[in-house]
This record gives structure tokens, sequence and C-alpha cells, in this order.
């Protein structure tokens, strides 16, 4: 006679097995979660080592889908991250500080190897620093770009009231503007800034000549929250990528920054690129003066902690 109830045991005994193995953890469980990871950007030489973790097919090999796009001024990238349509950006200290204080929770996830050099149009007559005083400067305010050129012109024992800073968040409308004689100068990121000294413009300094790095990358605490594991291959891709960049000649990859980052095809065997760095947190004293910046510019009404600003997800 068929046992009904030995048979019965067996099946649920089974049953349970197969949901053991299912919920146990893979041996790939932590490296990603496959989400896709939209990550925002504007043309600069910070993106390359993105650019390139995305055209050789790094992302792809640490099992992490991004959504790399890029955007022509900080005001529609920070739109769009405050929409939640991206979760994370090439951004700055400053901005980090603005979203902390409208309780918007991105943290600072990396450093970038960017610069803001102070280009004078060539027509104008200056020629060194000290020739900017009641000149017009095009930037973008409240961002990095402001907090660049306040520092360099301290440096160079002239106050941020000395010129004349005209808003031009666009950066690709500024090199246009200082190229047209719309303004005497500008700060601009590289590729722009390249340009602005082929078309005859004279550098009278630049953020990386004082030591100030405020350019990040950042991520929502939303996103890190809901997607960790991704952000970790995020990273993980673009170390290297930077190890690709530093040991690899420029023409393997020149086209796909031209195409992607904004140099001009006329760039073309010109272009010179900074040692990147391996992803790691700025140091609390940088986050710290650009916190400092913020509240005597009124900019922020909260007390914010360097720490509370920064996450070490994508440090390896």
């Amino acid at each position: 006679m068929i046992n009904y109830k030995k048979i019965f045991s067996l099946i649920i005994t089974s049953m349970f097995a197969v949901s053991l193995v299912a919920c146990s953890p893979s041996k790939n469980a932590g490296t990603s979660s496959k989400q896709t990871l939209n990550f925002g950007a504007m043309g600069s030489v910070d993106a390359v080592p993105f650019v390139i973790a995305n055209e050789k097919g790094f992302f792809k090999e640490e099992g992490v889908d991004v959504n790399f796009q890029i955007f022509k001024n900080s005001k529609d990238r920070d739109a769009a991250l405050q929409a939640g349509k991206l979760d994370g950006i090439i951004g700055d200290e400053v901005a980090i500080c603005l979203y902390q204080n409208a309780d918007f929770d991105v943290k600072i996830t990396g450093v970038t190897d960017g610069d803001f050099m102070l280009i004078a149009n060539g027509k104008t007559g200056i020629k060194s620093i000290k020739d900017i005083n009641g000149k017009s400067v095009a930037i973008s305010e409240k961002t990095a770009i402001e907090y660049s050129l306040d520092k360099i012109l301290e440096k160079n024992s002239l106050k941020p009231e000395a010129v004349k800073k005209s808003i031009v968040p666009p950066i690709p409308t500024r090199l246009e503007m200082l190229r047209n004689n719309n303004v005497d100068a500008a700060l601009l990121p590289e590729p722009f800034s390249s340009l602005a000294i082929k078309d005859g413009g004279i550098l009278l300094g630049s953020a990386r000549s004082i030591g100030i790095y405020s350019s990040i990358s950042a991520f929502t605490q939303k996103s890190v929250d809901a997607k960790a594991n991704d952000i970790k291959a995020f990273y993980r891709a673009y170390n290297k990528a930077v190890d690709y960049l530093n040991n690899t000649s420029i023409t393997e990859f020149e086209d796909a920054i031209i195409k992607t980052v904004g140099y001009s095809a006329d760039m073309k065997g010109k272009i010179k690129l900074p040692k990147f760095r391996k992803n790691i947190l700025p140091s609390e004293a940088e986050v710290k003066e650009a916190i400092d910046w913020t509240i005597n510019k009124g900019l922020v009404k909260k007390n914010l902690d360097p720490k509370s600003l920064m996450n070490d997800i994508g440090v390896n």
C-alpha cells in the first residue's frame, strides 16, 4: 500500500531544501545588483576616466550598467539630480554644501582630477593677474568655478570684489563670450581652457596651481542605500580606467575623448591629460574650506561637518 504520509513528507523536505538554496548568498553577491546607475557630468577633463570606463567596457567587466550623461551646465545637471533622474554626478564641494543645506542628502564619494583656469582674452591687454582689477570675468555662480576664482584672486592679494563677475553657466557659451570680446576673462575647465589658450588667450592662474581640488564625484544617499554594490563596482571600473589612462598612449583613446568630452577635432595630437588618481576622498581640511566659503557667502545656514558630507563607499 502506498504510504502517502511518507511521500508528502519527502515533498515538503525537498521544497524546503530548494528554498534554502534559492535564499543562500551566491558567490557573486556583493559585486553588483544589476541595477542601472544614472550618472551625470559636464564635458571636462574630469569626465575622461568615466568615459574610458564606459568605452573600454570596464563597467561591464565589473557587472554594472551605467547610463552616462553629459550636461552643458551645472544647473541642468543639478535639476536632473534633484528630480531623481540621476544617482550620481561629477560635481563640486560647494554644490554638496548647498544640497545639504537644502536637506538634499548627497555625499561626496570620490575626487576627480579636473582644473579650472583663469584665461584672459589676448586682445584686452591683460598680461598677468595684476591687470585683472576692474575687468569682467565670466563664471557660473555658487559653484566651484566662483569658489576657485575667489581663491585665485585672494592668493594674488586681490579681493573677490576686484572683478566684475559675469554669470554665464553654460561652459561653451562662456568660451564664446571670451572669444567674441564680450568679457575680459573667463574661468574655464579643460578642454575649454586649452581651446581658449589656442585662440590667443592668456593663462593668468589656475585652481590646481594654488592647491584647490574642489571637483568631486558624488551619489545621493538614497542611491548609496539602494545601489551600494553597483556603486562599488562603478568605482572599481573607474580605477581600472585610471590605470589604463596612466599607462597607455593617448593616441589609443584620443578619438573617444574628443567625441565625448568636448575637445575639438583640431586638438588631436595636442591634448594633454593630468596624471589621474585612483578614487579617494578629499581631505576634511579641503571640504572644510569649501564649507567656510559657502557660509561666508551667505549660501549656507546649517552647521555642516566635513565627515557628514562624505561616504567612503567608493574607496576600495
